[in-house]
Formats: C-alpha cells, sequence, structure tokens
C-alpha cells in the first residue's frame, strides 16, 4: 500500500471543486493508504461483473464507460477523466454492470472502502465534497441521456467535444483551446448513437462552417461559446464549489 505522496492529488483536486476542503483535509487524503495500476489503450480498467473491492479512482488518462447490448452492439455511456470516482465508496462491494476502457494509458488507485468512510464521517468538508462529485456524475448521466435522445448529430458531437474539452482543461473552456482527440470515429458513433459515416460526414461539416479545425486527431475550437450554444452546453452546477463557507453555521 502506498501514502503519504502526491499520487492522489487529482482526486484532491476535484474534491477541492466541490466544497472548501481545509489543508488539514487535503493532507488527509493525501496520506490515504492506496493501491495503485496502470491499464493501457484498449485495456479494461473495470469489466462487466467485476466485483469493486474498494474505492477506484482514475488519477490519469482517459476512458469511457460502455455497456454491450444482448444483441452485441457497444453503447458509451461516459467518458472519465483524472479525478474520476469509477464506482462508490460502499458495503458490502458491488459488482460492475459496465465496462470501462481505457482510450489512453490509465493510472488508477484504489483506496480501502474502510478508509474512505472513517475519514468521510470524521471530516465534514471531505464528506460534503464527495456529495458534491456523486451530484456531478449524476447530473453528467442525465445529461448523456438528453444527448443521444431526439437531438441532431451535430448537436450530439459538439455535446462530446465539449465535455472532453473539460476534462482537458480543468479551469473550463475558452476560444482558441484545442484537445487531442482521444476516442476514433467508431468510438463517437458509439457515443452518439449514430453511425460512423454520419460521424465522418458531421465532423467535416463543422470544419466547414468553421465550428472547429481539425489536424488528425487534433480539435482546434476557435469559439467556444459557440460550440457550447450548438451543444446546448451548461456545465452542473457542481461544476464550482457546491457549498460556500459562508452558509455554513
Amino acid at each position: 500500500m502506498m501514502a503519504d505522496n502526491q499520487a492522489l492529488a487529482p482526486l484532491v483536486e476535484r474534491l477541492g471543486g466541490r466544497a472548501p476542503l481545509s489543508v488539514d483535509d487535503r493532507k488527509a487524503l493525501l496520506a490515504l493508504p492506496h493501491q495503485e495500476r496502470l491499464v493501457g489503450p484498449g485495456g479494461y480498467v473495470v469489466e462487466e461483473g467485476e466485483v469493486m473491492i474498494g474505492w477506484h479512482v482514475q488519477l490519469s488518462g482517459v476512458a469511457h464507460r460502455h455497456r454491450i447490448s444482448a444483441d452485441g452492439m457497444r453503447h458509451i455511456v461516459g467518458m472519465h477523466g483524472p479525478g474520476d470516482f469509477l464506482n462508490l465508496p460502499v458495503t458490502p462491494p458491488a459488482t460492475s454492470e459496465d465496462f470501462v476502457q481505457a482510450l489512453t494509458r490509465v493510472r488508477v488507485a484504489v483506496v480501502q472502502t474502510e478508509d474512505v468512510l472513517a475519514l468521510s464521517q470524521g471530516r465534514i468538508g471531505i464528506f460534503r465534497a464527495i456529495c458534491g462529485e456523486i451530484a456531478a456524475d449524476i447530473s453528467i448521466y442525465r445529461a448523456w441521456i438528453s444527448n443521444v435522445g431526439r437531438r441532431e448529430a451535430r448537436a450530439r458531437i459538439a455535446y462530446l467535444l465539449c465535455e472532453l474539452v473539460m476534462r482537458s482543461h480543468p479551469g473550463g473552456g475558452a476560444d482558441g483551446c484545442s484537445i487531442t482527440l482521444p476516442m476514433s470515429q467508431v468510438e463517437i458513433a458509439d457515443a452518439t448513437g449514430i453511425t460512423t459515416v454520419h460521424v465522418n460526414r458531421t465532423l467535416r461539416a463543422m470544419q466547414a462552417q468553421g465550428i472547429i479545425r481539425r489536424h488528425r486527431r487534433n480539435i482546434y475550437i476557435p469559439d467556444w461559446r459557440a460550440l457550447t450554444r450548438i451543444a446546448e452546453f451548461r456545465p452542473a452546477p457542481w461544476a464550482s464549489r457546491m457549498i460556500d463557507d459562508r452558509s455554513l453555521p
């Protein structure tokens, strides 16, 4: 088990964006004993049916969460980046209903559930931050459901690009920001519910319209607000601090 280092810094930064954390709270999180593992591109971080013993937190890289339907079709239902929870710290351990697959090299930390529960029970700031992160996850999943509903292909892809930007730029998107697209067009199709051919046509149309610029997998966004308008992308209210210290007794 590892502890007393900066390995869990992505988790601390994520939780610190959900609720105010004291210096001691941050030190306590960084000192959590944990095990780390690396998963190469295409490898499975989590598999369907796996019993999730401990709290799994992604520290680096990009992964997607998907399910396989009875007809063998893959449905991507979410993206994961640094600081993301891959499961909840619950007892008894829950069985995963999804696959989490690495798109890039991914580093994951596993923390004992008992350690997380003890820390959150003893420190109200950490408890509130974890609750804020859970609420943010719920909001994001609802937005994914909406995105693959009755929306045009351009809006669906724009939404996915917005989320990838937010995961690549913790401070948020801005005019002139760029990302290296970690997904193939097949994976974009599985995430947006449209065909691969339609993905290709839509990306080309977005480039022709000046919404994005592309060079291989590098995506440049000249007008961030224009992209968010097309996507109807609204960062969840949990994207900033969930609780203001001034409202606390």
